[in-house]
């Protein structure tokens, strides 16, 4: 048998070895194969004559493309291929927080609901008999306070309180401001 006859044994070697690597996963080592054999087939091919040589050189690195967009491509489409590949899961809407538990949080916007302790300045709403984490827009909120879902940031729900009346703003006790003036016997400023 003459040596180039030899060469191109060990280059269909070289392919066969590399089609059985995509049915049989080997982590590498039918790829370094395949790779020896390629080498084997040129030098045998040089050995034969230069311009054997220099063709089969041309053969094996022109090869790799072709072998790459077969591995890459054609393959994954392939029977053995489609079972060795899962086929990723489209994850839906992405929400960080609890508020996928109602299965469309921004259908949670606009409606009200109860602090279930209180808000400094995040904690626990109640709405439609299923809590959540959210977050106080507007500050501290008291526990039992009613409030609306004003928007989401970054999937937790942001609320803010329900006002029961315009003339409902917050009062402080005991410092004076809640008082007329005439009983807190100020001294004229002039």
């Amino acid at each position: 048998m003459s040596l180039l006859a030899i060469a191109v044994l060990l280059f269909i070697a070289a392919l066969v070895i590399f089609a059985i690597d995509l049915m049989v996963p080997s982590g590498g080592i039918l790829v370094g194969i395949t790779v020896c054999f390629a080498f084997a087939a040129v030098v045998v091919a040089f050995r034969h004559s230069a311009t054997a040589g220099v063709w089969m050189l041309i053969a094996s690195l022109g090869s790799i493309p072709i072998l790459t967009w077969l591995f890459l491509v054609i393959w994954p489409k392939t029977p053995l291929g489609r079972r060795m590949i899962s086929a990723p899961e489209h994850p839906g809407e992405f929400v960080w927080s609890d508020a996928a538990k109602s299965g469309n949080a921004n259908a949670l916007i606009g409606k009200e609901g109860v602090a279930l302790k209180e808000m400094i300045p995040s904690g626990l709403v109640q709405i439609e008999e299923k809590s959540f984490e959210a977050f106080s827009e507007t500050g501290p909120i008291e526990a039992g306070k009613r409030v609306r879902v004003v928007r989401l940031d970054v999937g937790r729900l942001v609320v803010t309180v329900v006002r029961e009346k315009q003339n409902d703003a917050p009062k402080f006790e005991g410092s004076g401001l809640d008082r007329p003036i005439s009983e807190l016997n100020l001294d004229s400023l002039e």
